[in-house]
């Protein structure tokens, strides 16, 4: 019954989150499938751990960084085949793409809910299992 509430209050928000990340609707849904999934057969130890949000909240930051590696491995190489077949010049810098890389700690997440997201931030500290923002 708790990981079901649990779900159901954080569904949208972790959606929300994960598709800012990953740009892509389906990977979104897919990686806070999976950190559910992983989440429920964990469930008691995640109880059990001091934050039951900042256990769930790693679990989710690491399925997204799973697709944000392979969605950038997957750039690469068809960046790369491309150059091969001639169909882009050498000359064409990685630069240009878009940034998949994360920003480090709890208090880059924190900001991306709150300024980018609109959650007000002691929601979002909360979320991610901070009973307080961090300071900048």
């Amino acid at each position: 019954m708790e990981f079901a509430a649990f779900c159901a209050l954080y569904r949208q928000r972790y959606l929300a989150y994960a598709h800012s990340r990953l740009a892509d609707a389906r990977q979104a849904d897919t990686a806070v499938r999976l950190a559910f999934a992983e989440l429920a057969d964990q469930w008691d130890q995640a109880l059990r751990s001091p934050h039951t949000n900042a256990y769930a909240w790693r679990l989710l930051t690491r399925h997204i960084r799973t697709h944000v590696r392979a969605a950038a491995e997957r750039d690469e190489q068809q960046e790369d085949g491309e150059q091969k077949d001639g169909e882009q010049e050498s000359g064409d810098s990685r630069t240009g793409r878009r940034d998949h890389s994360f920003l480090p700690d709890h208090a880059d997440d924190a900001r991306i809910l709150h300024r980018d997201l609109g959650m007000p931030l002691l929601e979002a500290t909360e979320m991610m299992g901070h009973t307080a923002p961090r300071p900048r």
